[in-house]
């Protein structure tokens, strides 16, 4: 099993605006396989708790650089399922360590001093 991950709640990146997000459309399209649609960092965390809510979590989330025109350069910022073991979903299926991985993603990301966009898919957990 991986080292334990830190549930340490942190402080997002102030984003320009608080962007409303439909919460219940937004869920729904994170069971599509095109996922959610690309959202800040913090709206990213407030559908990721919507889904640990209904007992689900995340699993694969894509990031990419604000202009969505390269890829982030450091995949350590996304959820691929190629994760190491004991990170990925299929190791797991508890959508409670998929959310603190996904806040270790976010919190490294933000130490890394970049400011990406999140696109999140979300299964039931086991």
């Amino acid at each position: 099993m991986p080292q334990r991950i830190s549930s340490e709640r942190f402080d997002l990146l102030a984003e320009d605006e608080a962007l409303s997000l439909d919460l219940p459309a937004a869920f729904a399209a994170a069971h599509s396989g095109d996922g959610a649609p690309w959202l800040m960092a913090a709206q990213a965390d407030e559908l990721a708790r919507y889904a640990l809510k209904r007992g689900e979590g995340i699993c694969l989330m894509e990031a990419a650089a604000r202009t969505l025109k390269e890829p982030p350069s450091d995949v350590g910022w996304e959820i691929l399922g190629d994760d190491p073991q004991g990170y990925n979903w299929g190791d797991h299926r508890d959508p409670m360590l998929a959310y603190r991985v996904f806040l270790a993603k976010l919190k490294k990301a933000r130490l890394d001093g970049v400011q990406l966009l999140y696109k999140l898919w979300f299964e039931t957990g086991a």
